[in-house]
């Protein structure tokens, strides 16, 4: 048994494999090697002994719960416990397929559930007065139009296409296909997908880089699509970071919830295309899903409101029945079968798909 203590530095080998490998994101590789750190300073705290190999390989489950114990008293939340335990049976894992370990000691270990949690996806007011309403005004420093129509653009395509803001920040000029109204996205997983875009995208895409091309003229080509006010020859490309700012900006300009996020914009894209009749799992392939249980938790509607769909779009429905003036066998109106498919429909605990299947 390997008594060298443990450190960051040795668990290269295994953030390589999650890079090259697992092809997780750099920001998913960075969660994990902090999650493992931190379980390096609970076992010195623990057992007051620094993490070595040999520890490892004599770890028990009691050992796990009695992390999972300590994380509660720190008052950590659900998903980052269920997040540390996800990075251990990773590591572990790797450790074992390697002939490191044993076994693997957190496999067996059971981790908080998370309680189902629907996104509250703004409304579609809500929505167009964040897109359609003039900017904040700086009066000491007026950004450039072509920065404002940057930002337009922006948050077209985060509602018109649901866009995940990394997705967003990773387009070149390239990917986008203006006649054929689509553009290629690289998502989770580099898994490339195609995204309709809208006329109101296009016209803010177009505007924007008919500004930006004549401002900036070193930054034509198929380089990034959305780029940074700092003048540059190489890649200036926007980040996450920035797009989260403007949405704050724009939120506390207009007093909307401080949920009105970048991300809170894929939501309403999904909701409301639901709301309108679309079918799920067209949804799930713009979002970039990979299981459709993750799209019904996007599509967040109440109950009057599939009430209203169902009763406008299925044949045999209250509204459908009334309009034929037709009765069912018994002599009832359908409209009591059609709130128990809707309370079907809306119970978490059901699997029957939503609407417009």
């Amino acid at each position: 048994m390997s008594e060298q203590p443990l450190t960051p530095a040795l668990l290269e080998p295994f953030l390589r494999h999650l890079r090259s490998e697992q092809r997780l994101a750099v920001r998913t590789v960075r969660a994990y090697l902090h999650d493992l750190v931190s379980f390096m300073e609970f076992w010195q705290k623990y057992k007051g002994d620094v993490l070595s190999m040999a520890h490892l390989q004599q770890l028990r489950p009691a050992d796990m719960r009695a992390y999972l114990a300590h994380g509660h008293r720190e008052k950590l939340a659900r998903a980052t416990l269920q997040r540390r335990i996800a990075a251990l049976r990773s590591w572990f894992h790797f450790l074992e397929v390697a002939g490191e370990l044993p076994h693997n000691p957190a496999k067996w270990v059971a981790t908080p559930k998370l309680g189902l949690r629907l996104p509250r996806a703004p409304s579609e007011e809500d929505t167009a007065r964040l897109i359609e309403s003039p900017p904040p005004i700086s009066s000491s420093n007026p950004p450039a139009d072509w920065v404002h129509a940057r930002d337009q653009a922006i948050l077209e395509l985060l509602y018109g296409s649901g866009l995940r803001v990394s997705e967003l920040c990773q387009l070149d000029r390239w990917d986008l296909n203006m006649a054929s109204q689509e553009a290629r996205v690289v998502g989770k997983g580099d898994k490339e997908r195609i995204v309709p875009l809208g006329r109101a995208s296009i016209q803010a895409i177009n505007h924007y880089l008919q500004l930006r091309d004549q401002a900036l003229p070193e930054q034509q080509g198929n380089g990034p699509l959305f780029v940074g006010v700092r003048r540059s020859v190489g890649d200036n490309r926007l980040n996450p970071r920035q797009v989260q700012r403007l949405l704050q900006q724009r939120r506390r300009w207009l007093a909307l919830p401080e949920k009105t996020t970048p991300h809170a914009l894929r939501h309403a894209f999904a909701t409301h295309l639901l709301q309108a009749g679309a079918d799920l799992r067209a949804i799930q392939e713009m979002l970039g899903h990979a299981s459709l249980s993750t799209t019904q938790r996007y599509t967040h509607l109440d109950q009057a409101r599939l009430l209203r769909v169902y009763d406008d779009a299925h044949p045999r429905a209250k509204k459908q029945m009334e309009e034929a003036g037709q009765q069912d066998h018994a002599g009832r109106r359908l409209s009591g079968r059609a709130k128990e498919s809707v309370s079907l429909l809306t119970d978490s605990s059901s699997t029957a798909p939503l609407v417009a299947q």
